[in-house]
């Protein structure tokens, strides 16, 4: 499963990378796009093993806010 994720907050690729470490630690994550100026970050995932719910607090643990 794809999903586009739209957070606020994101300002800078450190950001980003913080984001994408965070979300790699779940099992089941294939890749991990993030778009920094647009605060997307899109996220391939097999739904057996990871759900977007979790995906979304790991962002959210990071100290970002889903819109």
């Amino acid at each position: 499963m794809k999903e586009k994720i739209n957070v606020e907050g994101m300002t800078c690729s450190c950001c980003g990378g913080k984001v994408e470490k965070s979300i790699h630690q779940l099992d089941g994550i294939s890749s991990v796009e993030l778009d920094v100026d647009n605060g997307t970050v899109q996220v391939e995932f097999n739904e057996d093993a990871a759900t977007l719910e979790q995906i979304k607090e790991k962002i959210e643990a990071e100290g970002y806010k889903i819109v």
